[in-house]
Parts: C-alpha cells; structure tokens; sequence
C-alpha cells in the first residue's frame, strides 16, 4: 500500500512538470494591460487601460486593483517598475509619472500635463534615486539622482521611443522606430548604434539585456538584432514569419527567451534567438501579448489584452508524459478535458467507456493526496457526465484520474481560480 501512494504521489508529481505549461490567472480586469514586473516569485504589478494598476503578493494568485491618480491625466499606464517592496514608478499618456514610496497604498505625481500629446513610454532605474524616462513624442529623456524630486532633461535624436535600459550610471541604451541609441554619460548625449541600414525603419518596441553585455531588440517587423557587445556591433538574427508584430521580449540569460505580440503567440528560443518555436497561443482572438516576464529559469508571467495574466513554472514548455501504470494507447475510455477550465466553484467532467467496466473517478491536489471520488461504480458502455462541486480549495491545480477496473488509464489537470 505504501509502495502504491509512493508511485500516485510521484506521478502526480510527474504530471505537474509536463502539464504546467502557461496558466491562466484571474487578474481582476478586463483592460488591455501593457506592462508586467515581478520583483520576485511573489511580488509582482502590472498596469493598463483605464489607469488600470494591479498588484500581487502570491505570485498572481491574487491580484488586487490599485487606486492611484493617473486618470487625471488620461489613464493609460506604459509601464511600471517596482524597485522593492516599498518604492514604485510609473508612467502614461500625457508626460505623466508617479511614485509610490510604500507599496501603492500612496502616490505622489512627478510629472503631469493635461492634454499632451506626448508621453512616458518606458522608465528604467538602478535603485530607488536614480533612473531614466524615456520620452516619445517629446524628444527627450528625463534624469533624477534624488528619486524623482529633480527631473533633469536631456534633448534625443529621435521622436518616436519605446524602451531603456541602463547598465551604470553612466551606460545605456533606448530603442525607438528604427534606432537604438546609445549613451555613455549618463543620457546627456546619444548616438546611433546603426542596428540597421541608414534608410531601414523597423519598429522596434522592445529590450531584452542579460549580464549587461547581451542584448536583443525587435519590433513590429518581426525581424531579431542581437548585440554581444553591448550594442557596440549588431546582427540579424533571425526573421519571425508568422505576423507576430513583436510588442514583448524578454531573455533569462544568453540562450534562452521569450517573444510574443499582436499574433497571440510566445515564442521560445534556446539557442540566442536564431530559432524560435510556438509554446502557445490565447485562446481569444482579440488578445495579444503585451509584455513578458521571468524571474528565473522557471517562473514567469505575460500579460496582454482583455486583462489577460498568464503563469508558467516549468519555463512554459510541455514535456511528454509516461504513465507508469498503463502507457497503452485504447479506444476503450475516453476523459474529456473538464469545462470550464479554470473555474470557480463547479465543473464538468465527460467520459466514455467501450465495455463494462468498474469506473472510478478521483481528484488529487498537488502532494498527491485525495480530495474527492467523484464516481465509483460498475457502469455499461456509454458516454457518461459528472459534476465536481468544489468547496475545499480557494485556488490551485487539482488533477482528474479516470481508473477503468482498478488501473489508471488517464489523468486531466484542472484550474480553480477563486
């Protein structure tokens, strides 16, 4: 007996790393979000539409709405970057900025005007004094070593930008249509690290950087540059022909990262972005993916249209799954995958079975212990529905086994999301 819980808790196990892949969470909206950042596997915010600020502390198991001023000056929040738990920066539509120096529950406006027809698109900060806004639209990028009380500006070669980064101090590098720009005092002056050919204008939308010295961009085009030398020399490579129109990018060290965009895609390389493979696609044909973001190897999130948030824990790649107990392919039984999946409080289960037999349906949690028998009983040939009712769990991942005269013949996994 011991022997056979050993073999269910390790196989449950083993379903979770195949079955993980990209979930989704319930983010409380239903705006296009923009931005998503995630200090660590718990804490993380994510901004949109409307004004829209959202914020977990679970790792998006929850995500709560977050009062702040920016409908004062249209409501359309670019981006946003968490410096630590306390210290927060954000930026919109009409040249506005705000801070928040204890985790959103306050926020004070750096910079605002009403009616503007330019904006922040981006920000970037080494610690909670000193960063950079990227402006577009303006011409400019503003600079603070005090934590946004002064705002120097500098003037930039170019109208239309979309992300920074800075490695130092004094080193950094913006994107915009066609152009990355390149700084070595501290943005005061910029020059054209020529990506491209003098009369190419793609329309690159985002960074990625790791170990300061690896960088991608990309942008509407689909077309992949990749510096190792911190943008000093650049190459293409490779070309996404799938009508993607590249809006998030993100790299969690020198081989692997992560693309997605208006085709409802990600994208995954693992040899520095020479090949890509589709992981996933939104179900929603309206959504698109607006931004993508890994705190390690494992753990990552996107975020996109219609509020969507999606999780993954195994790097977002599904891996082929080897049931001990009975691998054989039959047309006896049939499991449906539950509807809906993720849900609240209720779900469907369909099944089929092909011959009489003694059918048993349970539901386990994640350590692989039981949580209910759904069904057990000795059932004629026919397609069969059952209802789970769950009260026990507030969110999670719950699996369906289907046993067919005592084997287990196949598995689902299930989402409730409360």
């Amino acid at each position: 007996m011991k022997k056979t819980i050993l073999i269910l808790f390790l196989y449950l196990i083993s379903v979770l790393n195949s079955d993980a892949q990209w979930i989704q969470q319930n983010s409380g909206t239903n705006v296009n979000l923009y931005d998503i950042e995630f200090l660590n596997e718990k804490t993380g915010w994510a901004v949109g539409d409307a004004g829209v600020v959202i914020k977990t502390t679970n790792g998006g198991t929850n995500w709560i709405n977050i009062p702040n001023p920016s409908n004062q000056y249209g409501g359309l929040m670019w981006s946003i970057q968490p410096i630590d738990s306390e210290y927060v920066y954000a930026t919109a539509g009409y040249d506005f900025i705000m801070k928040s120096t204890n985790g959103g529950a306050n926020w004070n406006v750096l910079s605002g005007v009403n009616g503007s027809i330019s904006g922040y698109n981006e920000l970037y900060f080494l610690n909670r004094d000193t960063g950079w806004f990227l402006g577009s639209g303006n011409y400019k990028i503003l600079r603070t070593y005090d934590g946004g009380n002064t705002l120097d500006s500098f003037y930039v070669p170019w109208f239309t930008n979309f992300d920074i980064y800075f490695k130092d101090i004094n080193t950094g590098i913006f994107c915009g249509t066609g152009r990355v720009f390149k700084s070595t005092n501290g943005g005061e002056n910029w020059f054209d690290t020529q990506v491209t050919n003098p009369g190419s204008f793609p329309m690159f939308r985002k960074l990625a950087v790791v170990n300061n010295r690896d960088v991608w961009v990309s942008g509407l085009d689909a077309i992949i540059y990749r510096s190792t030398d911190f943008c000093d020399t650049w190459q293409a490579v490779d070309t996404l022909n799938e009508g993607i129109g590249i809006i998030a990018l993100d790299f969690i060290n020198k081989d692997t990262g992560y693309i997605g965009g208006g085709s409802n895609k990600i994208f995954k390389t693992i040899d520095g972005g020479f090949k890509w493979s589709v992981q996933t696609s939104i179900p929603n044909n309206s959504a698109f993916i607006g931004s993508i973001r890994f705190v390690n190897d494992s753990v990552g999130w996107y975020c996109g249209g219609i509020g969507n948030v999606y999780k993954t824990l195994n790097g977002g790649t599904p891996t082929s799954i080897n049931i001990t107990f009975n691998s054989e392919i039959s047309i006896d039984y049939l499991l449906e995958q539950n509807y809906p999946n993720p849900f609240n409080h209720s779900s469907i289960i369909r099944y089929k079975i092909s011959k009489s037999s003694l059918v048993e349906i349970d539901v386990y949690d994640l350590l692989g212990k039981k949580i209910k028998t759904l069904k057990k009983a000795f059932q004629i040939p026919g397609y069969y529905e059952i209802k789970f009712d769950n009260n026990e769990i507030s969110s999670g991942i719950l699996f369906y086994l289907l046993k067919i005269d005592g084997v287990i013949k196949d598995k689902k996994t299930m989402i409730v999301l409360k």
